[in-house]
């Protein structure tokens, strides 16, 4: 977006008010003549870089610029000299400042973001925001973010006022919207990549958790079986629950619908049937009581 130069004067002047704005900048008196600067502290060159070419766009604007490095970071100080009549468009409100025509918010947006706004990086998580110079300035960005249909929330964060969006959509549509073109691409990117991950690791713990349980429910019916043969009520129980029996020792790993596919029944009948040998294992098969097993099955 700092490469980016509106064709038009008037969007060209709305995003230099939006960086103005958004970056906390100041008006100053320039020495000697008397007239205004508007100054500048900006932490990325870019920017700064931008500030500077639309200065010279707007009003053929003289510029001093100056870097200084820390042990921390790279600061960089622009005074751009207003030429006369200019300066008021840099003390309105936020309320008066946003302008009405759509390609004027949408250069001043891009400014804003230029100077107090960022965006995480899809692979993390889906977040991008403006840190406010006011509240007043949080309701007006809220506002003109909120125009292209997007979640918009604001919030206050250790004395500052953040707007943010949390939707990837949204995100998507508000960075179209301030053109940065090749950002959304590489944001769509990473967020496909992303989501097919998900998604599939998902379906991995989901077919993960089924299989574990129906392992675990095969195991456990086996084991009932197993107590029930070694009781010796297996025997004395009905030709169906015996063939259950069977089956389900010689197969612990299928699943209900594979079973019942299998023995060329219904799912409910096999499930019935495995209940009640898990019943009867339950009490130790020890009662010697055929009839009632009959009767169930």
């Amino acid at each position: 977006m700092a490469g980016l130069l509106p064709a038009r004067p008037c969007c060209q002047l709305s995003e230099l008010l939006g960086i103005y704005f958004g970056s906390r900048a100041r008006l100053i008196k320039r020495p000697g003549d008397g007239g205004q600067a508007a100054y500048f502290s900006l932490l990325r060159n870019a920017v700064a870089r931008k500030v500077v070419r639309l200065g010279r766009a707007v009003g053929h604007m003289e510029a001093k610029y100056q870097a200084v490095k820390t042990r921390k970071r790279m600061s960089v100080f622009i005074e751009l000299a207003l030429p006369p009549g200019l300066a008021p468009a840099f003390t309105q409100s936020a309320a008066r400042a946003v302008p009405d025509a759509a390609c004027d918010r949408k250069a001043m947006l891009r400014g804003l973001f230029l100077g107090c706004g960022s965006v995480n990086a899809p692979s993390s998580r889906y977040h991008l925001e403006f840190v406010a110079p006011t509240s007043s300035w949080a309701t007006a960005i809220a506002g003109v973010a909120g125009s292209v249909n997007a979640k918009v929330g604001v919030m206050e964060r250790s004395g500052q006022h953040v707007v943010y969006l949390k939707e990837g959509d949204a995100i998507v549509r508000l960075l179209s919207l301030m053109g940065a073109s090749r950002a959304v691409m590489e944001f769509e990117n990473v967020r496909v990549v992303r989501e097919v991950s998900g998604e599939v690791n998902r379906r991995l713990n989901f077919e993960t958790a089924n299989i574990g349980k129906t392992i675990g429910s095969g195991l456990r019916q086996a084991a009932a079986i197993e107590k029930l043969e070694a009781a010796g009520s297996l025997e004395r129980l009905p030709p169906a629950l015996r063939e259950m029996a069977r089956w389900r020792s010689a197969n612990p790993g299928l699943n209900l619908g594979e079973l019942a596919g299998r023995m060329k029944l219904s799912k409910s009948a096999v499930n019935h049937r495995l209940r009640r040998l898990q019943e009867l294992a339950d009490s130790k098969g020890d009662s010697g009581s055929p009839n009632g097993a009959r009767r169930s099955a």
